[in-house]
């Protein structure tokens, strides 16, 4: 009898009416170099004929195809296809970015010098619909992050890793903590971040692995989405926050203020330029809850003229990032 081939990682596509940027992106899993992975698709649109006919043409023993029939949502179908990976490590993916040839054997080398961490992300360079390089999150020294800086981070800036393609978890964190919670919509991932990094730091890959790219047709860029996100992330801030020691508690909370709740209420003030009264008032609504009209004002203009002056970032250093995140806040 042969001994079954053991999997360094498995990497977790899904798909959703992805054509034809899927078909460049599942090329670039498809020809990772230095490691035995494969590779799980799950097709959630069932009447994407065109989706389906590729992929069951393609003859790859380390293709797994799993064609839904109805539609799981991003999350149920990430979680169908975590439960099915035969890999210690899953990678996720996005159906429209692009892999380096290296990516999965950096970060099977990265989990394995790091065993006990959450989970781990990779810097990315962003690219257009042209792939042309546009941007690039910067490297550092830090190749983990404190459970506390990452629970200081997630309620000043949201999910840390910015994307779920750039992520990779060791399958047992799934099994311990659970899995990506489908009743959330739009933020089951910051959800998820957050519930297995209370006790566990966070692995930090300074390597630029994966191109993640940017269009206008992404959902994370429709302004009108934050209006159910933030509403999503209300009970997950809540939860950050209990998490918080007192001496901090003050400075978060002037962070919320004058960051968070800030750009919210410019995502609202664009809604109106934009001439959509209907979206920007049920916004509004939305998040009325942080702060009267007058102290949104207030703090938006004192903050646009610090901007011109360029001494905005020097002035929410001094109100509260210094004293929240301490020696981080240098």
């Amino acid at each position: 009898m042969e001994t079954p081939i053991k999997i360094d990682i498995s990497v977790i596509v899904p798909s959703y009416n992805g054509m034809p940027l899927f078909k460049t992106s599942l090329d670039s899993v498809l020809a990772q170099e230095g490691v035995i992975y494969e590779v799980l698709v799950g097709n959630d649109s069932p009447s994407d004929g065109e989706t389906k006919n590729y992929l069951n043409q393609i003859e790859n023993k380390d293709l797994r195809v799993f064609h839904n029939e109805k539609n799981l949502g991003l999350f149920g179908n990430l979680n169908n296809l975590i439960k099915h990976a035969k890999g210690d490590i899953v990678h996720l993916w996005s159906q429209d970015d692009i892999m380096n040839p290296n990516c999965l054997l950096e970060t099977v080398k990265f989990h394995n010098s790091h065993p006990n961490i959450a989970y781990a992300f990779s810097r990315v360079e962003v690219i257009n619909e042209h792939d042309e390089v546009i941007d690039k999150t910067p490297l550092s020294n830090n190749d983990t992050m404190s459970a506390l800086t990452h629970t200081l981070t997630s309620l000043m800036a949201g999910s840390v890793p910015g994307n779920i393609a750039n992520v990779s978890i060791r399958k047992n964190i799934f099994e311990t903590y659970g899995y990506f919670d489908v009743n959330l919509k739009y933020s089951g991932d910051f959800e998820f971040w957050c519930r297995i990094t209370e006790h566990l730091p966070v692995g930090i890959i300074q390597k630029y692995l994966i191109k993640l790219r940017r269009h206008t047709g992404q959902l994370s860029r429709n302004p009108k989405m934050w209006i159910y996100r933030i509403e999503e992330n209300d009970a997950i801030l809540e939860t950050l926050l209990n998490r918080v020691p007192k001496n901090k508690l003050k400075y978060i909370n002037r962070g919320l203020k004058w960051r968070v709740y800030n750009q919210y209420f410019g995502l609202y003030l664009n809604l109106l330029r934009s001439g959509d009264n209907k979206e920007a008032q049920a916004f509004l609504r939305v998040i009325k809850k942080y702060s009267n009209i007058s102290g949104f004002y207030f703090r938006y203009v004192i903050l646009k003229i610090l901007s011109v002056i360029k001494r905005d970032k020097k002035f929410l250093h001094w109100l509260y990032y210094k004293q929240a995140f301490g020696n981080n806040g240098k």
